[in-house]
């Protein structure tokens, strides 16, 4: 199975975001990473939405978790003790993963491995969490300093979600086989699960594009983070909305 998984260098023009996982890895979070070691490896998979897998490439390799955001995108994270060359933390893809953009595929990469770092430097505890029962609006808790990075992550994207229907918004989560999308009296609705503990619900109501998270994930994750999981998660809604129907507006050549 290992021998058909690639890395962000196979993405096109991958090289420069493999570069900078690699150092993210092996300079910035480094210690951070190293703390891992100590951890069931079964909670940090729950965690982050994913699962172990039995195989492992290597004895040195203490654990792979796989993580499947939605389809065809699958991360493989490979990690590594060696006794010489100490800790490494790899990140693999399945080949069926080449059909997303290079960004979205390092961000998610960046995001996981920025989130197993703060684990394994004791910023949130590894313990069994699942998402809050209670959806919060997101400005109920985020901060005016929020403000930019909601509007790089959101707002181009808002014109083209409110021309969505709910028809085609089913189709395209079923596609994405993650979520639930629902039909409301004045739009649709979509929840995605983006982490173990951490939930979005992303809802088009009277022309007004919406935004709330569990009332866990919205308390644990600082806002800043959680906005780079709603870009990924809006692009791939978006992505296959405009594949159903043609007429969308695009906002890139990959979007």
């Amino acid at each position: 199975m290992f021998d058909d998984l690639v890395t962000l260098q196979h993405f096109e023009a991958g090289w420069g975001w493999d570069a900078q996982v690699r150092q993210y890895v092996k300079k910035k979070y480094r210690q951070d990473l190293a703390g891992l070691a100590a951890f069931d490896p079964a909670l940090l998979a729950q965690l982050l939405k994913g699962e172990i897998l039995p195989e492992r490439p290597y004895a040195s390799v203490l654990w792979v978790i796989k993580i499947v955001p939605f389809r065809p995108l699958e991360l493989y994270f490979l990690y590594d003790a060696d006794p010489e060359f100490g800790v490494d933390l790899r990140v693999l893809y399945a080949r069926k993963s080449l059909v997303v953009p290079t960004e979205d595929a390092y961000v998610f990469a960046w995001d996981y491995v920025a989130l197993l770092a703060r684990y394994g430097r004791g910023v949130y505890p590894v313990e069994a969490a699942s998402p809050g029962p209670h959806w919060v609006p997101f400005a109920d808790f985020a901060s005016p300093a929020s403000a930019p990075v909601k509007d790089t992550a959101v707002r181009p994207r808002e014109e083209i979600l409110k021309l969505l229907t709910p028809e085609v918004v089913a189709v395209a989560v079923a596609r994405l086989d993650t979520g639930a999308a629902a039909a409301t009296a004045d739009g649709w609705r979509v929840d995605f699960p983006i982490l173990g503990d951490l939930a979005f619900r992303l809802t088009l109501a009277a022309g007004e594009v919406k935004m709330a998270f569990d009332n866990h994930g919205a308390r644990k994750y600082h806002p800043d983070f959680i906005l780079s999981f709603v870009w990924l998660y809006l692009n791939a809604l978006i992505r296959e909305c405009q594949g159903l129907d043609p007429s969308l507006p695009r906002l890139s050549a990959y979007l």
